[in-house]
């Protein structure tokens, strides 16, 4: 075998060892190429989702924020027209006059002279009190007290005082009448 022939040999195993390292290296980077490549799509997929998930959060909360404003001004808005009524009856009761005013009146302090009695005194608002009250058969105290219409009663006594202002039945009837107001202007709201 002549020196060129074995030269050849040598070459070509080692052309074939070239081309086999050569071929598993290629094989080794497309195989760790795919692994990358699938492992930045997967971290790329988890951050997408994390994205969506803190979106949808962000959504969330920005929905409830808004429907949370949007309810305290409906509350806001009711209890403002709830004020209002109130403020429109206690108005329409200090202008009422004649024999309404002298209805009602005389009905509080029949009320208020079963409560404490008879030998109460009554402080008026108007000279219609006043009248009502000696009609009645009650004593009178020469000062009025300020007020849109009503009285106040004491005991003889003195223990016992029944204010019978119209303010004053407004407040402690508030409750009462708020939620009657609140049904009539809103339904089952």
């Amino acid at each position: 075998m002549a020196l060129e022939d074995i030269l050849s040999k040598i070459k070509e195993e080692a052309d074939r060892e070239i081309e086999q390292i050569l071929s598993r290296a290629r094989e080794e980077k497309n195989k760790r190429l795919k692994e990358a490549e699938k492992e930045i799509n997967e971290e790329k997929e988890q951050r997408i989702k994390r994205a969506e998930r803190e979106l949808e959060n962000r959504k969330k909360a920005e929905i409830a924020k808004i429907r949370q404003e949007a309810r305290k001004e409906v509350m806001q808005l009711k209890e403002k027209m709830i004020k209002e009524c109130f403020d429109r009856a206690l108005e329409r009761l200090r202008n009422m006059r004649g024999k309404d005013y002298e209805m009602i009146v005389e009905s509080l302090m029949r009320s208020t002279m079963k409560e404490i009695g008879k030998n109460c005194i009554v402080i008026p608002s108007r000279e219609e009190d006043a009248k009502i009250a000696k009609k009645l058969g009650l004593k009178v105290e020469n000062r009025k007290i300020e007020s849109a219409g009503g009285f106040i009663a004491k005991s003889k006594d003195g223990r016992i005082t029944i204010d019978n202002r119209f303010r004053s039945i407004l407040k402690r009837k508030e409750k009462e009448i708020r939620a009657k107001v609140g049904s009539i202007l809103f339904g089952g709201e």
